[in-house]
């Protein structure tokens, strides 16, 4: 009988599924009793050789494997040879040793942007299937999301009826994540006893997270710093910062996107086949993106990047530094318009 491969790379763009597996692993070891011997979980960012080899090296105490969750597991490959390296490491890991490297991604253009075909690690896992897999999670597709979150609903210990579920769904695409926030709500909100409804959908999820970062950002890209700003500090009194900030990046990526889309003479009808849009999200993309120069997205989206790493280093004010980020975002474009210079980010 052949072993199941014991690399076994979690990947893809939906986080909820990657987070709901990695639950279910800790949870597993944590019924065994022995999860504080036999379960490790790395960072690839700051994670020395010695560390690694310690956690993989090990034995496992009273099971036939342990367990090792590795996060930012390309951090430890870099340029060829730093690649090379990474794969040497995963040749090296013994069968006792369940390795789940975590790979969140995203599609661009019809292929994964880091675990794409021509990735060095794909094509090894292609070679050396008995060791390893790809373990993919991919969102469903808007279509398809009713039916998701019609079962996801069940999982969770209640029901919503059909005509409430596509209502998430205009509100949140194929955003699992989002979808599971705004069923938790629902599900509460109607105490598990009866079936979520249209009605409850539009009492709670109206003006929902989504909806209402396309509002600050519709106002930002004709210049309106003020309703921009008003729109996010209305967003401040409903939403944890990181999970709005986090909002906020996903919008300016599909910006990015469909801006590509716009350039290669795509329009609304491609943007929502190849982004997974919904056509209400996909004309809106079209009008936001075309506002914006694709230098000017990518700018904005490197300044979201190093927020991200400072908001997570460092004690900043990120109310203050979302809000600066907006009013400069709107006064670009607004000088755009007129004409003027623009301000580099």
């Amino acid at each position: 009988m052949t072993e199941a491969p014991n690399i076994r790379i979690l990947h893809g763009n939906d986080d909820e599924a990657i987070r709901q597996e990695i639950s279910r692993i800790r949870q597993e070891q944590v019924e065994t009793g022995f999860s504080d011997l036999n379960l490790s979980v790395l960072d690839g960012k700051n994670l020395t050789s010695d560390d690694f080899s310690n956690a993989v090296f090990a034995l496992p105490f009273l099971s036939e494997q342990r367990v090792v969750i590795l996060n930012n597991p390309l951090s430890l490959a870099s340029g060829k040879e730093g690649n090379q390296k990474f794969l040497a490491l995963l040749e090296s890991i013994p069968p006792s040793t369940l390795l789940y490297p975590v790979i969140p991604d995203e599609i661009e253009r019809k292929d994964w942007a880091i675990l794409g075909s021509t990735s060095f690690l794909r094509k090894w896992v292609d070679k050396n299937s008995q060791r390893a897999v790809i373990l993919e999670k991919k969102l469903p597709s808007v279509s398809g999301m009713r039916d998701w979150i019609m079962k996801k609903a069940v999982s969770m210990g209640g029901q919503i009826e059909g005509l409430a579920a596509q209502a998430i769904v205009t509100a949140v695409g194929n955003d699992t994540h989002q979808a599971v926030f705004e069923l938790e709500k629902l599900l509460l909100y109607v105490n598990y006893a009866r079936p979520v409804d249209l009605t409850d959908v539009q009492e709670i999820v109206s003006g929902s997270m989504p909806a209402s970062v396309f509002d600050m950002v519709d106002a930002a890209v004709v210049g309106n710093a003020r309703d921009a700003l008003r729109t996010l500090h209305r967003l401040y009194e409903d939403q944890e910062i990181p999970a709005l900030f986090a909002m906020i990046v996903r919008q300016f990526r599909l910006l990015i996107q469909a801006r590509e889309i716009l350039d290669e003479h795509g329009g609304t009808a491609a943007i929502q086949k190849e982004l997974h849009q919904v056509p209400f999200v996909a004309d809106k993309l079209v009008r936001q993106a075309s506002m914006f120069t694709r230098d000017q997205l990518r700018s904005v989206y490197s300044r979201l990047l190093e927020m991200d790493f400072s908001f997570k280093t460092n004690p900043t004010d990120q109310k203050a530094a979302m809000d600066s980020l907006i009013i400069e975002i709107s006064l670009m474009l607004q000088k755009k318009s007129a004409g003027l210079p623009q301000p580099e980010f």
